[in-house]
């Protein structure tokens, strides 16, 4: 079976607002070419077994916030010959949108809102057949995001409009707990060693007793107990969190203006132990998802609303180049989102 090396890497970016994935040359980022595909696509799993990726479309139309018809499909990606292989419907499933893959067990882990199916819940994948077996509800309407730990048991969906992250024991196929997170949650990552999972928010839907803007915060979860066992103060609001192949985390800040327009975002890097700060870095709007290279030399950091890439020297901070990916109207854009890296 083929797997998704290519002669030279390869970057993809997924634009919602262009309706495409971009092709970039993963060394010199001159760009390859664009791959068309269904209305809205989001994020990006890597079957390397497989050889194709695997891109979930939320919305036809619309945002988080104001969505306007909700998508059911995913779209499965041969990207060394650049076609869309498969459109797999998990209708009457909607809004898939956070994507896990369990490569050793052949499942693909996906996201959805409540619909005719149900309550929000983690539908379930067999990646041989493509064809959804279960359905694992998450006691959200919205989840969004997911993760799971190195040994494929625990799974952690976050919940942008709930006060808490959803615990999932997928070998039972149910939830389990709930971690608190009182202002809701954006991407959720999990560590090399599976011992730590990391979380921010955007706070888009809670705000503190008074009224006011939370504080920014990561909180770190123990994956054996399942309790937040430290807050690490961000100096903005944080959305995407990945963690380097070496355990450093990365998240990616999202500030705003006092009218509460977004301002360029930050990419903040924090040491594997201790969560010292090591590097700062500027990328576009509404930093979103967050992707590095194998060997965690540099990071992607796709800019929601400035429909930008960033390329990021993790050494020292440094800007190595920005992609144009589709800046479009900065009010409505979701020019930039999912990133896959192709060694």
């Amino acid at each position: 079976m083929n797997d998704v090396r290519h002669e030279r890497p390869v970057l993809v970016v997924v634009t919602s607002t262009g309706e495409a994935l971009r092709f970039f040359d993963g060394l010199t980022y001159e760009p390859l070419g664009d791959l068309p595909v269904v209305a809205q696509p989001h994020e990006i799993a890597v079957d390397e077994a497989a050889g194709v990726l695997y891109v979930s479309h939320t919305y036809r139309s619309g945002v988080y916030t104001d969505p306007g018809e909700k998508a059911h499909e995913i779209s499965v990606v041969d990207p060394r010959a650049r076609k869309v292989v498969e459109v797999v419907s998990l209708a009457p499933e909607v809004a898939p949108h956070g994507l896990a893959l369990d490569q050793a067990r052949g499942l693909l882990y996906v996201t959805v809102e409540a619909g005719p199916a149900g309550g929000g819940a983690v539908a379930v994948i067999d990646t041989a057949t493509r064809r959804q077996i279960d359905r694992i509800e998450v006691g959200a309407r919205g989840p969004h995001w997911f993760a799971i730990t190195p040994d494929g048991t625990t799974g952690y969906a976050t919940n942008k409009a709930d006060p808490f992250i959803s615990v999932l024991d997928l070998t039972e196929r149910t939830l389990t707990g709930r971690i608190p997170a009182p202002y809701g949650t954006e991407e959720i990552a999990v560590s090399p060693d599976g011992r730590r999972a990391y979380a921010a928010g955007m706070a888009l839907h809670h705000r503190t007793a008074d009224g006011s803007a939370p504080p920014p915060t990561l909180l770190v979860v123990d994956t054996a107990t399942h309790e937040v066992v430290a807050r690490e103060p961000l100096t903005a609001p944080g959305c995407p969190v990945h963690v380097a192949a070496d355990g450093r985390v990365l998240v990616g800040l999202a500030p705003t203006d006092a009218g509460g327009a977004p301002l360029d975002g930050r990419l903040t890097v924090l040491a594997a132990d201790g969560l010292a700060p090591l590097a700062d870095a500027p990328v576009g709007q509404v930093p979103i998802t967050i992707r590095t290279t194998p060997d965690g030399a540099r990071a992607f950091v796709a800019g929601l609303h400035s429909g930008t890439v960033h390329v990021v020297d993790l050494a020292d901070g440094s800007v190595i180049t920005v992609l144009e990916v589709d800046p479009g109207d900065p009010d409505t854009t979701q020019g930039a989102h999912g990133i896959a890296y192709l060694p």
